[in-house]
């Protein structure tokens, strides 16, 4: 049995039957990952982002200046601004902000407050703290996210704002976003919140790169009048597919072939050579594709587990 077949089998295996739903192998490797990343998070405020005035954003900054004003734990600010928006989401917009989303949002708010007395923290160097901190602040969130699963914050109001008002969530993200660094810049100065600033770029390229990893894919549409070549330089070359589209010159009215095959993103150089050499002169469009499913990627699954 290949280590694919072993982790498929391990992630469809029903542990315990309920109402509501089958606890299997893939919602123990949920559950995990959201323990680890939700640990990620709280170290990366605790060592690196609170000692600074470095604002993550969302309810974490919130209770930074909360923690300023009035000496409230972090953790616990947290928690008390998350859970009521996640029960309200609850009952208004169905369970997928259930039971993962509370326990993970439960677990980085103590282990803010818990893991404080027991690590050291960062000071000193703006590159190493903004830097290591984004860093592991975002690694711990795409493991959240990697478990189906988020930590509470501004989206849980920006998703009820949109239900009942129907702002959309970008447009009132990015209003919380501009009024928490605004924030950032009131309590701690402007350096901090331009050190912020770096961490949410940081976090973001790191999410972004966990969802996609070292197996990310690219699309390519190729426009040619040398098909067949070109065709035959993927499939035998790279060992992919390629799908024939029939399309019509919008500005010349003639019939061309268009070329689609989906390779990993390290085959790109070598599609691009297929197709220079084929034909020198076609028009080829690439495109990321953040996931394939299918023969040859990720297999097509679908089972249901507990949220």
């Amino acid at each position: 049995m290949s280590l694919w077949s072993f982790i498929q089998r391990f992630n469809r295996q029903v542990w315990v039957r309920t109402r509501w739903g089958t606890f299997t192998g893939r919602s123990l490797v949920n559950l995990v990952l959201l323990t680890v990343g939700a640990t990620l998070t709280a170290v990366a405020v605790v060592v690196f982002l609170d000692p600074n005035d470095i604002v993550p954003g969302g309810f974490t900054a919130l209770s930074m200046f909360a923690n300023r004003l009035w000496g409230w734990p972090v953790g616990v600010t947290m928690l008390v601004l998350n859970v009521p928006f996640l029960l309200l989401a609850m009952a208004i917009l169905g369970v997928q902000f259930g039971p993962k989303t509370i326990l993970a949002t439960l677990l980085a708010s103590l282990l803010i407050d818990g893991l404080r007395p027991h690590l050291p923290v960062v000071r000193g160097d703006p590159l190493l703290y903004t830097l290591y901190g984004g860093l592991l602040y975002g690694v711990g969130l795409g493991l959240v996210f990697r478990g189906h699963a988020t930590t509470g914050g501004t989206e849980i109001p920006a998703k009820l704002l949109e239900h009942w008002r129907g702002v959309r969530m970008s447009v009132s993200l990015l209003v919380m976003d501009v009024l928490t660094l605004a924030l950032a810049a009131f309590f701690f100065g402007l350096e901090p919140a331009l050190y912020a600033l770096i961490v949410a770029w940081v976090s973001a390229r790191v999410i972004d790169f966990m969802e996609t990893g070292f197996t990310a894919s690219i699309t390519a549409f190729i426009i040619t009048t040398q098909p067949d070549a070109i065709r035959d330089g993927i499939t035998t070359q790279l060992q992919h597919s390629v799908t024939l589209l029939e399309a019509e010159g919008g500005y010349t009215g003639q019939q061309r072939t268009v070329l689609m095959a989906v390779v990993r993103r390290r085959e790109t150089r070598s599609v691009q050579e297929i197709v220079r050499t084929a034909d020198p002169q076609a028009f080829v469009v690439i495109s990321p594709s953040h996931e394939v499913l299918g023969e040859g990627f990720k297999p097509l699954t679908r089972h249901a587990t507990l949220s």
